[in-house]
């Protein structure tokens, strides 16, 4: 049986471990592996917040958006144009090149922890090592090396019963690498074979049930600390996850384009629908 997720197609992402780096290259690569351009960007002010900044304004959209634009149909088109926001902002602020990359995760199911993204010299960072327990930034520790070491980071969304607030709060950059057995599952879950069987449903209502469900939800847990809650934008990682993501949902379109560009199963009930994210809140 042909694999649906190896299958070669034209795509305007790279894999992030398979950009060119050569010597020419090397500071083109850097820009467009994102961090000396998303330093620059938590260097500029925030539209809307003092003593915070551009960058901490994705996470406090994701945040405000959450509730309806996850588990839902809107999940896979409102990230899509999220990242691509981002993206813009990197490109027209900072000077960002080519384009936001993705991070193949099911190269790395074996080992999530081991995989080249992690690397503190060509990568984002490790493991957070801080010498105390964020508890409230489920169960992160500050991260200490890699281009974002004791980067601090502005909000924090909390669950309130029914959705979730947003509380200003800050912290270092954290992450906490789940370990153990609930580790194996979670790789599991983005393996090959894994992401073959999702791209295999018909109907976009499963298909994005499933890919939120599995795959995506997998990555967060396995990394948690900020990348766990819906500030998860706060840990730089999440947009190449999520470029991902948006890989696969046009993996699974690119199957039958004539009936795939444009479905969209939802709403199934009345949903508030906003325009904050093209009204300039993030621009």
């Amino acid at each position: 049986m042909e694999s649906l997720y190896e299958r070669v197609s034209r795509v305007m992402r790279r894999n992030w471990r398979y950009q060119p780096l050569a010597n020419h290259e090397r500071e083109v690569v850097e820009k467009e592996r994102g961090s000396s351009a998303v330093i620059c960007l938590a260097e500029k002010d925030s539209h809307f917040e003092p003593r915070s900044s551009r960058y901490d304004d994705f996470a406090y959209m994701h945040v405000f958006e959450g509730t309806v634009t996850h588990y839902a149909a809107s999940f896979l088109p409102w990230h899509r144009y999220f990242i691509h926001t981002y993206e813009k902002a990197l490109k027209e602020a900072c000077g960002f090149k080519g384009s936001l990359p993705y991070w193949d995760w099911a190269l790395d199911a074996h080992d999530l922890a081991a995989s080249p993204i992690f690397d503190p010299v060509d990568g984002f960072g490790g493991n957070g090592t801080g010498g105390s327990p964020l508890p409230e930034i489920f169960g992160g520790r500050c991260v200490m090396d890699g281009p974002f070491a004791n980067a601090t980071r502005h909000w924090q969304s909390k669950s309130n019963g029914h959705g979730f607030d947003i509380l200003k709060n800050r912290h270092c950059l954290s992450r906490g690498f789940q370990g153990g057995e609930k580790k194996a599952k979670l790789e599991n879950r983005v393996t090959i074979e894994a992401i073959n069987s999702v791209l295999g449903i018909p109907r976009y209502e499963e298909f994005v049930d499933a890919l939120e469900v599995q795959a995506h939800n997998s990555i967060p847990q396995f990394v948690r600390g900020d990348f766990y809650g819906l500030t998860a934008p706060n840990d730089p990682v999440f947009y190449l996850h999520h470029a991902q993501v948006d890989r696969l949902w046009w993996l699974w379109q690119q199957q039958d384009t004539g009936s795939r560009t444009k479905t969209y199963q939802g709403p199934k009930q009345n949903t508030r629908v906003t325009c904050q994210s093209q009204s300039g809140f993030i621009k």
